[in-house]
């Protein structure tokens, strides 16, 4: 029993005993799954929602800032002094020790409100987070379209894994019987002993090929479990009536102009460069005066008890009220911070080069890969047409070799190399659908239309595999 058939035979225990993990998934449903299962689309959205609240601490940083500060204390002091504790009777004053003893209850608020008057570098980070913001979203959405891309290869390289076995596993057979053959007809004297070895070998390198794309097969699959997280073992195979056609519309140029238009990954390009060209004139301004106003409002309320030994006839209990007012504008230069301001304006102008660069860069391999993704899907379509042909012609040339075989006049190596041709004109066949099916999605992700409706589309193509 070979791989395939028993991953089959496990996946379908598995659904038995576990009904969690998932059989007969049709490409629909995996994606959907993985909508909300996959960890790289997780880790986008967190940083699209963190990135998003940049925009709100700029501008945060314009607006009236108001602070409240609430004090409550409790005192206790003892103090001894000399002090006028009485007057005798020929009317003169009597000095000695006093012990005070004061008891307090403060409370103290203080309201405070500034603005910021003149600050141009605050004003230009708001702009450059706004337009961050706008980055973060346009990162999101290609991280949206990667996981429609990542599902879809996945799917269909487990599809072009099992159409490979299925056909070395085809071809292993048919080596099977003519090894069979040879070996039947050696020991009645009817070919030569080296035919019989050549058939032995062929055979042999038949089973390392199906062993080979077993192991595939296994490795495709966990490709596809790593996106959802769940086991999937049997899918729904691509029907034989999918419809092939040019992309539409036929001209590389148009989709080129999609691409410079809507593309996702070189929208956010453009943000950032925009956003650190905005950065770097904030640095720039970092030297020029700022002004802020403040108004503070303070209320203070103190209450307590003083008692004093012997008793002075200066001892007033600590009892008072203030209220205290001000308004300040400040006028703030910076005159000289060690090189600091002149380091991080040189750095931020070099960071405005790099995302320059970086932009320039993303839309010359924009252009590049709409007009190759374009080239691909068409190729893809003339490949589909002429490999389908190819299987016709390779399957009758093989049968009239295996006739000759039969009689004698075909050899063993010619009757392999057709056979190996036929096999091989079905698996490029199947292999080119995939091809067509993968490069035409890589095209609208590149022109920035590729949605999940494209997915549900594909997927009424798809046959549900027989129960």
């Amino acid at each position: 029993m070979n791989l395939y058939l028993l991953l089959i035979l496990f996946g379908g225990l598995i659904s038995f005993v576990m009904p969690s993990y998932s059989y007969a998934d049709s490409l629909r449903d995996i994606y959907l799954e993985a909508l909300s299962k996959d960890a790289k689309l997780k880790i986008a959205e967190a940083t699209y929602k963190a990135d998003q609240e940049n925009e709100i601490q700029a501008h945060a940083q314009l607006l009236p800032q108001i602070g409240v500060v609430a004090d409550y204390g409790r005192h206790r002091s003892d103090k001894t002094a000399q002090s006028i504790s009485g007057i005798s009777p020929a009317f003169k004053l009597i000095q000695g020790q006093v012990e005070t003893r004061t008891n307090t209850t403060d409370r103290n608020w203080t309201v405070t409100l500034s603005q910021k008057i003149i600050d141009v570098p605050a004003w230009f980070y708001f702009r450059s987070n706004k337009l961050l913001s706008e980055q973060a979203k346009a990162q999101f959405s290609s991280d949206q379209q990667d996981l429609i891309m990542r599902t879809a290869t996945a799917y269909f390289s487990v599809l072009r894994a099992i159409e490979n076995l299925h056909t070395s596993t085809a071809r292993e057979l048919a080596d099977k019987q003519q090894r069979d053959q040879s070996e039947q007809k050696l020991d009645v004297g009817l070919v030569a002993i080296t035919d019989a070895q050549e058939a032995r070998a062929i055979y042999d390198a038949s089973i390392a090929t199906r062993v080979e794309d077993e192991g595939n097969l296994a490795i495709a699959y966990e490709i596809l479990n790593a996106i959802t997280g769940s086991v999937h073992t049997d899918l729904w195979p691509l029907s034989s009536n999918f419809p092939v056609s040019d992309p539409e519309p036929n001209d590389s140029a148009a989709w080129v102009q999609f691409a410079l238009k809507n593309n996702s990954a070189l929208q956010a390009k453009r943000f950032a460069a925009a956003a650190a060209q905005l950065n770097a004139a904030a640095k720039s301004y970092e030297n020029v005066p700022k002004v802020n106003a403040t108004f503070s409002y303070e209320k203070d309320h103190i209450e307590g008890s003083q008692s004093s030994q012997p008793l002075s006839l200066f001892s007033v209990p600590p009892n008072t009220d203030s209220v205290a007012q001000s308004a300040t504008v400040q006028v703030s230069i910076p005159i000289y911070s060690g090189g600091y301001i002149n380091s991080v304006q040189h750095q931020a102008n070099e960071q405005f080069h790099t995302a320059e660069a970086q932009n320039v860069d993303k839309v010359r391999s924009t252009i590049q890969e709409a007009r190759a993704q374009f080239i691909a899907a068409s190729l893809d379509v003339r490949q589909i047409k002429a490999r389908a042909q190819f299987i016709v012609s390779a399957k009758s040339a093989f049968e009239v070799a295996t006739e000759g075989y039969k009689v004698g006049t075909h050899n063993i190596v010619d009757l392999s190399q057709l056979e190996q041709s036929y096999y091989a004109a079905q698996r490029d066949y199947a292999n080119s659908r995939y091809d067509y099916v993968l490069d035409t999605l890589r095209l609208k992700q590149q022109a920035g239309i590729l949605n999940p409706q494209d997915i549900y589309d594909l997927n009424r193509w798809l046959i549900a595999p027989a129960t």
